[in-house]
């Protein structure tokens, strides 16, 4: 079953519990709105398909997911970027567009406990805190910033950025990779199967490096350092 909300515009079907909370900024030939909603659909995945913009993903306590959007662009409303959100079966999709090109969408989610998370982002600053679910980001241009993650798999990979990665607890699968920048990952205690590679930078493994371990960790910068590091 699919149900879409076109928050841009009007606002329909019962997907989304509104907060009521919409703010419009005019600066000029510079323009911002806000835009909150709650989603109370039986979920189990996030997948963010952005143009440009910064995504913060937290975990919380919450039973829904809770989204605050924030729409930049410059001149007239015939400019402004146009967002889409569809419950497709357990998965809620958030995706943006731009008519002309000139803007932005930043987004704000808190999500339910578990819940897998997979971000694909032209271009931005994806951050993660604490998440538990599985996890899967990738941005065109820009950083990559993930911390208190539980998660059991991650995988994330900018083309241009830096990744910056630190677990709470110890993963099964790590697959990090910059196209040119630096990746960190910060590993709880234990032994791992650690590739390390970098075309152009440093490399450094403070890790137990056993070839055996059932977890394993793949570090890969095109230029910039690559490390996996102790907490």
């Amino acid at each position: 079953m699919k149900k879409n909300v076109i928050v841009a515009g009007a606002l329909l079907g019962s997907v989304l519990v509104l907060s009521g909370c919409r703010v419009d900024f005019g600066l000029g030939d510079r323009q911002q709105e806000v835009a909150s909603y709650d989603v109370a659909d039986k979920l189990t995945v996030l997948d963010v398909r952005a143009g440009a913009g910064d995504i913060v993903v937290t975990e919380s306590g919450r039973s829904g997911v809770r989204v605050t959007e924030t729409l930049h662009w410059r001149g007239d409303k015939g400019d402004k970027p146009v967002t889409e959100h569809a419950v497709e079966g357990d998965t809620l999709v958030l995706r943006d567009k731009c008519p002309h090109g000139n803007c932005s969408v930043d987004y704000r989610i808190e999500i339910p406990k578990g819940l897998t998370t997979k971000l694909d982002a032209g271009s931005g600053t994806l951050t993660l805190r604490a998440l538990t679910g599985e996890v899967t980001a990738d941005t065109g241009s820009g950083n990559i910033e993930a911390g208190t993650l539980g998660t059991k798999r991650f995988v994330a990979e900018t083309g241009s950025g830096d990744v910056e990665v630190k677990f709470a607890a110890v993963p099964d699968k790590v697959d990090v990779r910059t196209g040119s920048g630096d990746a960190t990952v910060r590993l709880p205690q234990g032994a791992y199967d650690v590739t390390a590679e970098t075309g152009s930078g440093n490399k450094t493994v403070q890790v137990t490096d056993d070839p055996s371990a059932p977890r394993s960790v793949l570090v890969r910068t095109g230029s910039g350092d690559a490390k996996v590091l102790r907490p």
